[in-house]
């Protein structure tokens, strides 16, 4: 389902367009001055370090020019939606999270962090016509995440960083032997 028309954009194709543009020659232009802080010529045993690599930003910039004249010349047919403040609203209702669960990961561990990501993500679904129960979304996720622990952890003696539940089941673990 489209929802384009009915949504404003929040940015345009003309913008996207001429920033990747600027981007991408900045990239060339950083890489051709570290290239000829190495050297760029032609030495006694060959090309010196910076000389391929100077070439490689000199046609990465070069492109990058070509791209944004490109744009400027159909300026007229990039006046499109880049993408719709509702679609833009769909990528960020999953990148956020996301973005969230990698960064509870370093403190929380693996185990956990997955546990509310997907109890999160089963919640928050609006497609199935009946919402899930509390007690599918708990077994789901806890589920998922013991198999995980029993497949990496304990069968293939792969241990996944399990953060403070880790150090908890290990000191236990111990106190049992």
């Amino acid at each position: 389902m489209s929802h384009s028309s009915d949504s404003p954009a929040l940015i345009g194709a003309h913008g996207v367009e001429l920033g990747l543009t600027l981007f991408t020659t900045l990239i060339g232009v950083v890489v051709m001055f570290g290239s000829v802080e190495q050297g760029i010529g032609w030495g006694d045993s060959g090309p010196e370090p910076g000389y391929f690599p100077f070439y490689i930003g000199l046609l990465l910039s070069a492109a990058s020019v070509g791209n944004g004249v490109l744009t400027v010349v159909r300026w007229h047919a990039l006046s499109v939606s880049f993408v719709s403040r509702h679609a833009f609203r769909q990528v960020l209702s999953v990148f956020i999270p996301f973005a969230l669960f990698v960064g509870a990961m370093p403190i929380t561990g693996l185990y956990i962090a997955s546990t509310c990501f997907i109890a999160w993500f089963m919640w928050r679904d609006r497609v199935r016509p009946q919402p899930y129960g509390k007690w599918m979304i708990a077994s789901v996720s806890l589920g998922a995440v013991l198999a995980s622990y029993l497949i990496f952890a304990l069968w293939f003696k792969v241990p996944l960083d399990a953060g403070p539940l880790g150090e908890w089941l290990a000191l236990a673990g111990r106190q049992f032997k």
